[in-house]
């Protein structure tokens, strides 16, 4: 299965929110890089709904916590869900984008809020994921001409980030 494929789980009778978030999103953005798994921000009100039509795919559980499952299929990308409250959620979806993935149309989250998520990934600290997330914020930065000493950006950085990585990516903007 590739991504227009997951979409249109999503997208079967009824339809299920979703939004398209990691490297898929950041490429919506105007930085396209490679990925080797699907990421989808849901409802944690969704989960089994999501569950009930993954696994007759031939999808398999891999590992599962309280805000993330991680499935494995025999050919192809693996799938992830990330698991919001319904508040959260409903903010990032009246604020997201609707792109266009082959010949299916999903949403991604807003420059911020894709933003604050790997900004929030990054101040987990997950050495497998920090030089990946820090690129993508680099990237998306320079590419939308962000000024980061605008005090709604830097308010951004310390609420899903810390002051640390704020005044990192100020160093790193300073130079082309």
């Amino acid at each position: 299965m590739e991504l227009p494929d997951f979409i249109q789980i999503g997208n079967q009778a009824p339809p299920l929110r979703f939004l398209i978030i990691g490297g898929w999103a950041v490429g919506a953005h105007g930085n396209p890089r490679a990925t080797f798994d699907v990421d989808f921000m849901i409802r944690r009100a969704d989960r089994d709904a999501w569950f009930a039509r993954a696994l007759p795919r031939g999808m398999k559980l891999f590992r599962e916590s309280g805000t993330f499952a991680q499935f494995t299929q025999p050919a192809g990308d693996g799938f992830d869900l990330m698991f919001v409250d319904d508040q959260t959620f409903g903010k990032m979806w009246e604020a997201s984008v609707e792109r266009t993935f082959g010949e299916v149309k999903a949403r991604v989250p807003c420059l911020d809020h894709l933003l604050a998520l790997k900004l929030h990934a990054l101040r987990q600290n997950l050495a497998h994921r920090t030089s990946k997330d820090a690129d993508d914020v680099e990237v998306l930065l320079r590419r939308h001409e962000i000024n980061l000493g605008d005090p709604h950006y830097e308010t951004l950085f310390l609420k899903y980030g810390t002051r640390e990585l704020y005044e990192t990516f100020v160093r790193i903007l300073r130079h082309p």
